[in-house]
Parts: C-alpha cells; sequence; structure tokens
C-alpha cells in the first residue's frame, strides 16, 4: 500500500527529470521517464479509488482500459510501445516529442480526475 500522496511526489519528480532529459535530448531517459510519469499518475489514481491496492501491472493496466478515454488508453499503449523503443538505444526525437505528449494527455486527464497539479507550470503544453 502506497498513498496518493507519495505517487504524486513521484510523478512531479519524475516529470521534472523528464523536462530536463528532453532540454539536454537524452532521449532514452525521455522514453523512460515518460512512461513512469504517466504510470506514477495513474497509480495515484489507483490509489484513491483503492488506498489497499498492491499496484500489481495488470490492475495498472485494468485502471487505464476501464478507468480513462479511448485517446488516453491509446496513447498509453502507444507510450508503452515508444517507451521500449527508445529505452534499447533509440535516439529519435520524433519518438521522444510523442512520449512526451501522449504522458502529458495521460497526465492532464488524471490532475483533472484528482483535482491536482503534476506537470510543471513552466513547461506544460
Amino acid at each position: 500500500m502506497v498513498s496518493i500522496d507519495i505517487h504524486l511526489k513521484n510523478a512531479r519528480e519524475k516529470a521534472e527529470t523528464l523536462y530536463e532529459a528532453l532540454q539536454k535530448e537524452r532521449l532514452s531517459v525521455v522514453g523512460d521517464m515518460a512512461y513512469k510519469v504517466a504510470e506514477e499518475a495513474i497509480l495515484a489514481y489507483e490509489s484513491r479509488e483503492d488506498p489497499y491496492s498492491t499496484h500489481r501491472r495488470t490492475q495498472t493496466f485494468y485502471i487505464v482500459k476501464t478507468e480513462l478515454g479511448e485517446s488516453e488508453r491509446k496513447c498509453f499503449r502507444r507510450l508503452h510501445r515508444i517507451y521500449e523503443r527508445l529505452g534499447y538505444g533509440g535516439s529519435n526525437g520524433d519518438l521522444a516529442e510523442e512520449a512526451v505528449k501522449c504522458m502529458e494527455k495521460i497526465v492532464k486527464r488524471v490532475e483533472s480526475e484528482l483535482d491536482v497539479k503534476i506537470l510543471p507550470e513552466e513547461v506544460s503544453r
């Protein structure tokens, strides 16, 4: 059991790291962090729904499938594919930008559902 506050803190820290890595063109890190920010945001959502959740991967994907809209579900699937490609020697700036856009779409949905702020203001798109 991990509290919603811990997941939100983790998501915020990872978002800051993501944007720093994007500026420095550390593209494999961007892929990793974009996925992890989205995942932490979803885990925060899951913690609100079930404070005793063990956060098994199947539960997380279940939340994505049942609680997010089709657009966010597609983004999460795409983000997972990009995460795999960029994390294994990928150096494609277009994929990194797409990963960030997908992550932002998912996180903004979670922000509105939880009425919280996760993404830093100065770099939110």
